[in-house]
């Protein structure tokens, strides 16, 4: 018999890096996944996990959260991670220049799950997101955001900015303060995401500027700035740059995800290339909860299963140039797995503007295993409201 740590045994694995989808189990021995098969019998395993009635996934790579503890709006990563199977997550600026070091060592180093980070332009990140960080132009920092790539490549992987208006200036100071986030992503060599809502610019003009990796969040907002014309349709700039390998990336939120603006997307075949929460303080008990739930959204909406967990696995994996690693259960890699429980019923999903839906499945997360180790806890009930009738 060979020995391993954790054998997962007859659940339903759905790993679209490897288009795979059927009953197997999943031998993980020393932070490694060591075998996948139909039944691994061979194996004497420390922890048996029955898995039988669940999906199987690579762990959940959540492309936008605020995980910087010491900003007003920082969630704990490690609470995070087995609440949402979620075992590798990116914090989206919500440090700068000025603090990024303070962020890393409080945070993405203490925790268990893997942090990495956007350095914000704005020298002192999201500490005043609420007053607008570069209403003032001198808290902008590309000088900065480039130095503190270099000093930790490891994990500040690229640069934010949210371009709203009330945040970076209106007309040129707003313009001004974008073409300085585009800046300091080329000179770093790494990638922009952009935060939009309310710009100073609208979305095919800030494509204009953007080259393949780089990303729109929130690409479902409502209000002024939005992937839709006002009819409604599409813009021809939005298409032309998915196709040429922008990213467009859902970002929920609080006030970033309408029901009108997703809908009229998805029926005009534009979809998302990244699924992700924006999870944060003032959204993590609604009406965004966690990545199952939001992935549940979108397979409400009509998506297949198999896309809503490519779009949460593999998807973000490539995002992050880590797909070799990340987003897979292939044999050799790192074993990060989810186990979803699909439940059944008539649930109530709401958006970021307190608009409901109703939807017959909710995914909710009942394991998590984070570089071969269990993490206790599970994504509970927060999420679950049923529909009166």
């Amino acid at each position: 018999m060979t020995q391993c740590d954790i054998l997962i045994k007859g659940g339903e694995v759905i790993d679209p890096s490897q288009n795979l989808r059927g009953v197997r189990d999943v031998a993980v021995f020393k932070g490694k996944i060591v075998a996948l098969g139909e039944s691994l019998t061979d194996y004497e395993p420390r922890h048996v996990i029955d898995a039988c009635g669940l999906y199987v996934t690579p762990g959940l790579i959540d492309l936008h959260v605020h995980v910087y503890t010491h900003m007003p709006l920082g969630l704990n990563a490690d609470s995070l991670c087995p609440a949402g199977g979620v075992t590798t997550m990116l914090d989206t600026g919500s440090a700068g220049s000025y603090n990024f070091a303070a962020f890393r060592r409080d945070d993405i180093d203490r925790a268990q799950t893997q942090v990495l980070g956007l350095v914000n332009l704005s020298c002192i990140g999201l500490i005043a997101y609420n007053l607008g960080e570069l209403m003032d132009p001198r808290y902008a920092d590309p000088e900065g955001v480039v130095r503190t790539i270099e000093e930790h490549p490891d994990v500040a992987i690229g640069v934010k900015i949210r371009a709203g208006a009330h945040i970076i200036g209106a007309g040129e100071q707003g313009r001004d303060h974008f073409l300085q986030a585009v800046s300091a992503a080329r000179k770093s060599n790494t990638w922009l995401m952009v935060h939009i809502g309310e710009c100073p610019m609208s979305i095919p003009d800030m494509l204009e500027h953007m080259e393949p990796g780089d990303c729109i969040t929130h690409c479902f907002k409502g209000g002024s700035t939005r992937v839709l014309d006002d009819d409604n349709r599409v813009f021809e700039g939005v298409r032309t740059a998915a196709e040429r390998g922008v990213i467009f990336d859902v970002g929920h939120g609080a006030g970033s995800f309408q029901w009108e603006v997703v809908e009229a997307a998805l029926e005009q075949g534009f979809e998302p290339t990244t699924i992700s929460t924006d999870l944060h303080r003032q959204n993590v008990h609604g009406p965004v909860y966690d990545m199952p739930a939001t992935m549940s959204k979108f397979l409400m909406l009509g998506t297949p299963l198999e896309r809503v967990i490519e779009m949460s696995t593999i998807g973000p994996a490539r995002v992050l140039n880590r797909a070799d690693e990340l987003g897979t259960l292939k044999v050799g890699t790192v074993a990060d797995i989810a186990l979803l429980e699909k439940r059944e019923g008539r649930f109530v999903f709401t958006d970021s503007y307190k608009q409901t839906r109703i939807g017959n499945e909710l995914l909710v997360a009942t394991a998590t295993i984070r570089r071969g180790e269990i993490v206790p806890g599970g994504g509970g009930t927060r999420m679950r409201h049923m529909a009166e009738n």
